[in-house]
């Protein structure tokens, strides 16, 4: 009934046997990555500690002390805050109260401010705002004391080669 052309039979084989090839390469090397990473975090634990703290948050990330805005080798983070928290206001108080509570999730306004001013070792500077928000506030200062740890280390590490 139907009538299959060998050659054409082996030449899909063949494109089918390379790609099969090329995606265990991938994995391997994905594989290989990964363990490099997994290693290399272990001794370097600031790392881990930077990437869980900035999780959520717009703060950059880091892969074997590099980051997307530039090196952690040379660079330096401060946490500046000047204040920084929620608060009642009378009159989100008084509607709170009069209002037998229903505002409640909105009573609450943002007073002062903090940043996290992060200097890379390529130069580049940027500051990046941080919510007012005890947890917030408790995540920025982890960040920037594991940037800056982490940038000690490599620092320490540079010195010793």
């Amino acid at each position: 009934m139907f009538k299959r052309d060998p050659e054409q039979a082996a030449q899909r084989q063949t494109q089918h046997d390379e790609q099969r090839r090329e995606r265990e390469e991938w994995a391997a090397r994905q594989k290989a990555e990964t363990e490099a990473l997994t290693a290399w975090r272990t001794t370097h634990p600031a790392e881990k500690t930077l990437n869980a703290a900035c999780m959520l948050r717009p703060w950059p990330g880091s892969k074997f002390g590099e980051t997307p805005r530039g090196p952690i080798l040379g660079g330096h983070a401060e946490l500046v805050d000047a204040g920084a928290h929620k608060a009642w206001t009378a009159a989100r108080l008084v509607g709170g109260v009069a209002t037998e509570g229903a505002p409640l999730a909105a009573g609450r306004k943002d007073k002062g401010a903090a940043v996290i001013n992060v200097t890379f070792g390529n130069g580049s500077a940027h500051t990046y705002d941080v919510t007012p928000e005890n947890t917030t506030l408790r995540m920025a200062d982890q960040y920037v004391t594991a940037f800056n740890a982490l940038a000690t280390q490599l620092a320490n590490e540079a010195a010793q080669q």
